[in-house]
């Protein structure tokens, strides 16, 4: 059943969700001209077919839609679905809520504590794909002697024989069981990389081309798709055979070696397509679905691209970013960081610290700029959890790799607020991470999203422009008291000093 909505933006009216990947064009205003179809979803990240507005309206279509905006009216067009409508939430936050309550519920379960408590590590950036043992364990050790606290550590692709063959090549680890016990024993969690894609002309392939779990193109042969590294086939989630096969692989690395969970990778519904041949007859934006729901099987779980997952005890982490300060790097965090949590998805990650896009970190890193790392660092430090991956006490002179420890040690000094944030959404499926306008309604804050809430007393302003030691704070009304002791009256934008070693930031006075 197809359905279309057609509405006419207020004069102040804001609107917030659908992509993640779109947060830094963000809110939709009568302004805006506006274009994204996510039928199915083809960006790199989260979405869903959500749109909530600053006026208390919301839009809301449980499979795939079209949205646009031009000339001061906002279009939603599903070709299967039905869209709803509600408005008079009089608020941002009153519209959000409503959303949950109708449609969205709370499943009361989140993350593992660790994921909040201190920071996480990855190797990609480290090792890329010359993942090994010794490696692993020279980089752990670093952490700890550079004065980083043990957490969450993913083990990234290339640890294992081929994609679909989940077992650690043995000429790199000859002790995976022992390497995993040591990280344990050092206060880590351990987590392995791993994608839907099938290597083809593989052992692997040769026994599930003869079952149903890989998914078939139009002329029923098991498809062949291009991603990021080759062309692999792609496991069919909707039938129990790739359901059954992915499960005995993950519950044997669990089992065999002693891992904690898994960063699943990949299941982007741009890798799939409608008119697939599947088992359960699923769309593209399903088989994306089904590939999250897997994940609930592991609580240390991580993600990147999931679809209409709201309010699931699942870690979304930005797409990879690049090494700079625009609107591809460090100036997209918090835009859209802000959008996930407008899409359900409170428990957000920033991308790996100093940009995690390989390709370009890797052309940069004969000249990576200290500066937009320690900053890159600062924005991430009271985002609801931060991933280091570049050691910065390789890359960066001492000065700026201690700042970066500094970072660290700020986001454990706030675990209490943010675990407390992450039990609530958990509960109620409020956001950690808050627009401006979210908790401070009609104060004219519905295009700010360079600066944002934790919580509702907590505001964060990162500094975001190179070479900058001052910062322009849009303050709500209230009293505020700054890092640094001063109090300011709220209802108007204050300069304040920000240099190299502080993250600008306000507590709202009683």
């Amino acid at each position: 059943m197809k359905d279309e909505k057609h509405l006419q933006i207020g004069p102040r009216e804001a609107w917030y969700g659908l992509c993640v990947e779109d947060g830094v064009d963000l809110p939709i205003t009568r302004e805006s001209r506006y274009s994204r179809s996510l039928t199915p979803n083809e960006t790199v990240n989260g979405a869903a077919a959500i749109l909530v507005s600053s006026d208390g309206r919301y839009l809301y279509c449980e499979r795939g839609a079209r949205v646009s905006a031009e000339n001061g009216v906002l279009n939603m067009y599903s070709p299967d679905a039905e869209i709803q409508f509600r408005d008079g939430c009089k608020t941002l936050r009153g519209a959000w809520n409503a959303l949950v309550r109708d449609h969205l519920p709370a499943g009361g379960v989140m993350p593992p504590e660790l994921f909040f408590t201190a920071p996480q590590y990855n190797t990609w950036i480290e090792l890329l794909y010359g993942q090994s043992q010794q490696g692993i364990l020279t980089y752990a050790s670093a952490l700890l002697a550079n004065g980083y606290s043990p957490g969450v550590l993913m083990i990234d692709d290339g640890w294992m024989c081929d994609y679909g063959m989940w077992d650690f090549l043995p000429n790199r680890f000859p002790d995976p069981r022992g390497m995993v016990e040591r990280l344990h024993t050092m206060g880590f969690r351990v987590m392995l990389w791993v994608s839907p894609f099938i290597s083809p002309d593989s052992p692997v392939f040769r026994a599930l081309r003869q079952t149903n779990a890989l998914v078939r193109d139009v002329q029923g042969e098991p498809a062949v798709r291009l991603w990021w590294n080759g062309w692999s086939a792609v496991l069919d989630m909707s039938g129990e055979d790739g359901m059954r096969w992915l499960n005995a692989q993950l519950d044997g690395l669990v089992k065999k070696y002693g891992v904690d969970g898994f960063k699943m990778d990949g299941g982007d519904a741009k890798f799939y397509r409608d008119d697939d041949c599947t088992v359960g007859h699923v769309s593209a934006n399903e088989q994306s679905t089904l590939w999250a729901k897997a994940g609930l099987r592991y609580p240390y779980n991580e993600f990147r691209a999931c679809y209409a997952m709201a309010n699931a005890p699942l870690v979304q982490r930005l797409a990879d970013k690049n090494h700079s300060w625009g609107r591809d790097g460090v100036g997209s965090l918090i835009p859209n960081t802000l959008t996930q949590g407008m899409l359900g998805y409170a428990f957000s990650c920033p991308d790996m610290i100093g940009g995690g896009e390989y390709a370009n970190f890797t052309a940069n890193s004969d000249k990576l700029d200290d500066e937009l790392f320690v900053r890159y660092a600062q924005c991430a430090a009271l985002m609801p959890m931060m991933q280091f991956s570049a050691a910065p006490w390789r890359v960066l002179p001492p000065k700026a790799a201690e700042l970066c420890v500094q970072a660290a040690k700020l986001h454990e000094q706030y675990t209490e607020d943010i675990l407390a944030l992450a039990k609530h959404a958990a509960q109620t499926g409020e956001p950690i991470v808050r627009y401006m306008e979210y908790c401070f309604p009609h104060q004219g804050m519905e295009t700010v999203q360079d600066q944002f809430m934790l919580g509702d007393s907590l505001l964060v302003a990162p500094v975001l422009t190179k070479g900058d030691r001052t910062r322009n704070v849009v303050l709500p009304t209230g009293r505020w008291k700054y890092v640094d002791g001063t109090v300011y009256d709220g209802g108007r934008t204050v300069t304040v000093p920000a240099d190299l070693d502080t993250l600008p930031r306000f507590v709202l006075q009683p």
